[in-house]
Order: C-alpha cells, then structure tokens, then sequence
C-alpha cells in the first residue's frame, strides 16, 4: 500500500480535482486527511461521537429557520433581481440562538448540554434543504396570473411535492457518482464549512495573530454596515450604466449599455445585484467563471446584437432584451385572446397569429437547449470511465 502511494505522490506533483479516482480512493483509505489540498485545510478528519445532535434545540430551530427561509425566499423570488436567504444566514442566526437557549433552558432533554457544531450543521441542512425556490410553484404563479387558472391547493401541493421528491431522489441515485467519490469537491459546501470552523473550532494562535472568527466578524459587521449605502442611502450606485451618460437620447446606447438592454459597461456596487443569479464570485473557482464570462460575451455582447441588428426574424419590431411576449406586427401578445376555458382553441390562434419573443431570449433558450445536449455529450466523452469504476 506504501508503495502504491509513494509512487502515485511522485508522478503527480500538484494533487487537483483531476487525479485519478481509484488511485485517490487507495491514498483515502491510507490517510484520514484529503488528498485535495484545498479540502484538507478546511474539512476536520476528527469526529466525536459523544456529542448529541437529535436535540430539542435541533428540531425547533431547523423547523423555524426551514418555515421563515422558504417563504422569505419564495417571497423575494419575483424580485428583478432576487434576494436570497442562503445557508450563510441560518448559520449566522442559529449559533446565537443555540448559545442562548444552551444556556436557559433546564438541563435533561431541553438542554442536554453546551450547543455544538453537530447541531449546528444539521439545523443548517435542514433549512438548507427547504430554502430554494420549487421550479413548479412558477407553474402555478404563471397559470393563475396570467390565465386565471386555480387547480386549488391539493393539486398544487400535490405538483410540488411530486417534482421536489423527484429532485431529492434523482440526488440520492447519484449520490456514488456525485457525492462518494473524494474528487468531487463541492466549492461552496467549503465556505460553509470553513464558516463552522471558524464558530466552533478552537485555534492554537501566536500572539497578535487573530483567529477565523474574529476575522469572519470584522468582515460581517463591514459588510452589513455597508450594504446600507446601496440598498437605502445612495441606491443609485447598485447599477451604474455610465455608458448611457454619453448620450441619453439615443435608443441604440440604451439597448447596448443600459439596465434595461445588454448591460454592456454596467458597474454594480449592491453586493446582492452581483450575486443574484450566478452566486458569489469569490466561490465559483476561477476556471468556472471564465467559462462562464467567455460564454455570455460571446452570447449576450456579440451574437444577440448580430441577430439584432441585422433583424434576423424581424428582431426590430421588439426590443432587444424583455420577457414579454409579442404579436408578428410587435404589439403586445395577450395569451388570453387564443384559449377557450383554459384551453387553447386553434380558430382562435390562427386568427391571432404566432407569439414572438425577444432575440435575446430566443437565443438564451436555444443555446439552453443545446446546452443540455452538450453537457451530456461532454460527461459521456470526459468522464465516462470513471462514471463505469463507480457503477462497479
């Protein structure tokens, strides 16, 4: 075993996400502490069994917070630009609230003693795992704003629920190929971690030097005080489009560098502006994000105003960048014209005329599509070899 090792550490110098799975599977069964260097300096290979974590102050807390979090995410979902309660909140709230409650509720079954890290992880997986936003309750927005459609609350509870467990199903399928393997490292799942540790853990530290904790809240407190300027005093700088001061009459630099159009240019200092749809930047690993970055110019800064401007599909008769949807003529298409009951009635729609919708979202749906086709033509040609070692 000793040799497997010393030979697999002496061909790769660097031990990334890219090392070979059943050589680092050898190497995990060898060594308690990760092969990733990353992992290891942030994941503890201790455990200590003696510590509760099924307690009173787990079930009250993890019910409270997955309650509170869903609906205030739920809530805040059909913002423009959504806010959500992340897994960082509940852990920030519940060590409070598990001191304090550690420290005046009875001894026995209410307080079985000093709050702990085990509690504290599970209280946030549970309202971790109620807090995103169910895919299906759109169905349901959709079908009673815009087509007075109400199936009433069994159906629609029946919808959610049945589309939910299908999630945490396939989840738990894939969890040998996802989850089990040491490879798969999981970059936000880190900072959540590292953030436990800073809680929980005590540090061995020199003089003068500050530990996680105290360093987590000098940036907290920063940050909170902070986000007050662009959410309350000064919004303006959450979305500064400098590029339409050159010329604010003109249509053309709207549509390329306003809020409301490409975006091209557009500085954010609103934290939850830079973070609403793609997450935070600073746990995306670098590699992600420049796919990512290299994707949407290309996409959203150079083929969307090609098409537009060259009117491919009579792009011009819409504006370059909304949800809505329109006539051929580019007059506003009112669903509710073309359905009888809740039904479409094709006499109807013919007489109507097809929807049209904007270039950018034609394009952003396409390339959707051929996303999904790409991803698994990419998993099959990269990965299946490793997809086969798991399933054996």
């Amino acid at each position: 075993m000793s040799e497997q090792k010393h030979e697999y550490i002496n061909e790769k110098d660097v031990i990334d996400e890219k090392y070979d799975l059943e050589r680092s599977s050898v190497v995990l069964e060898e060594e308690e502490n990760s092969p990733i260097p990353e992992v290891a300096a942030i994941v503890s290979n201790t455990d200590d069994p003696s510590l509760p974590s099924l307690t009173f102050r787990f079930w009250v807390m993890a019910t409270a917070f997955s309650v509170i979090i869903s609906f205030c995410n739920q809530f805040f979902w059909f913002r423009q630009n959504p806010i959500t309660i992340g897994m960082s909140v509940v852990q920030l709230l519940a060590y409070p609230i598990g001191k304090f409650m550690a420290k005046v509720l009875p001894s026995g079954f209410l307080n079985p003693g000093p709050f702990n890290v085990k509690e504290h992880v599970l209280i946030a997986l549970a309202a971790n795992c109620a807090s995103g936003t169910a895919y299906a309750m759109d169905i349901i927005v959709i079908q009673r704003v815009f087509y007075g459609q109400n199936f009433g609350f069994l159906a629609n509870f029946l919808l959610i629920l049945t589309t939910q467990m299908l999630g945490f199903g396939m989840a738990g399928v894939l969890r040998r190929y996802l989850v089990y393997p040491a490879a798969m490292v999981w970059p936000a799942n880190l900072v959540q971690v590292a953030l436990f540790g800073a809680l929980h853990k005590d540090e061995d530290l020199s003089s003068g030097q500050w530990s996680r904790y105290k360093f987590f809240m000098v940036a907290f407190i920063a940050v909170f005080f902070y986000e007050w300027i662009p959410t309350f005093i000064f919004p303006v700088i959450g979305s500064i489009a400098w590029i339409c001061w050159i010329k604010p009459s003109s249509t053309l630099v709207s549509q390329i560098g306003g809020t409301s159009g490409l975006g091209v240019g557009v500085i954010s200092f609103d934290w939850s502006v830079v973070t609403a749809w793609l997450g935070s930047p600073l746990v995306v690993p670098w590699w992600a994000q420049v796919n990512i970055g290299i994707g949407f110019f290309l996409i959203a800064w150079v083929i969307v105003p090609i098409a537009y401007y060259t009117d491919l599909w009579n792009a011009k008769l819409f504006p370059i960048l909304t949800p809505a949807l329109f006539r051929v003529n580019g007059q506003s298409y009112h669903a509710t014209e073309v359905l009888t009951k809740g039904q479409l009635n094709e006499t109807l729609y013919e007489a109507y005329g097809p929807l049209r919708i904007s270039t950018f979202f034609a394009l952003t749906y396409g390339v959707g599509f051929a996303g999904l086709t790409s991803m698994l033509t990419h998993t099959w040609l990269y990965h299946r070899h490793k997809l086969v070692a798991q399933w054996k």
